[in-house]
């Protein structure tokens, strides 16, 4: 039997900065924002960042949601590409991007033919890597 050949559609952020996640997304990683609008108690945001699409979901109203933490099951980070890293935070800093607290500035890791990254504070604490393209 073949295994199917799949790709991967979009993923989906809970955010207790909806507002802020929206601008984040867009002004600083660049995507496009498709479509906003509420969604049963919660409001919901697409965003098309290359060719995977990001799902942004706030908070139900009434309810408030846990601060980020790298200890609790689920993603670790979010990693996007990008075609110049060095131009890429130029432009992201200059927006008002801040690097990752657990990793304050670009590093190499140290692993056979590894090239720079850089980890971005999302805005309810999470990480975003930021690689160049291959």
């Amino acid at each position: 039997m073949t295994t199917p050949r799949i790709s991967l559609d979009h993923v989906a952020l809970q955010t207790a900065h909806f507002d802020e996640a929206i601008e984040f997304y867009t002004r600083i990683l660049g995507a496009t924002l498709l479509e906003r609008r509420p969604f049963k108690r919660r409001r919901q945001a697409w965003l098309q960042l290359g060719a995977v699409k990001l799902e942004l979901f706030s908070n139900r109203e009434g309810e408030a949601l846990s601060p980020w933490s790298d200890f609790t099951s689920g993603p670790v980070h979010l990693a996007v590409r990008v075609p110049n890293l060095d131009e890429f935070l130029k432009h992201a800093l200059a927006a008002g991007a801040k690097f990752h607290p657990s990793h304050p500035e670009p590093f190499t890791p140290p692993v056979p033919g590894a090239r720079p990254i850089a980890y971005l504070l999302g805005p309810d604490g999470e990480e975003v890597e930021v690689r160049d393209e291959d």
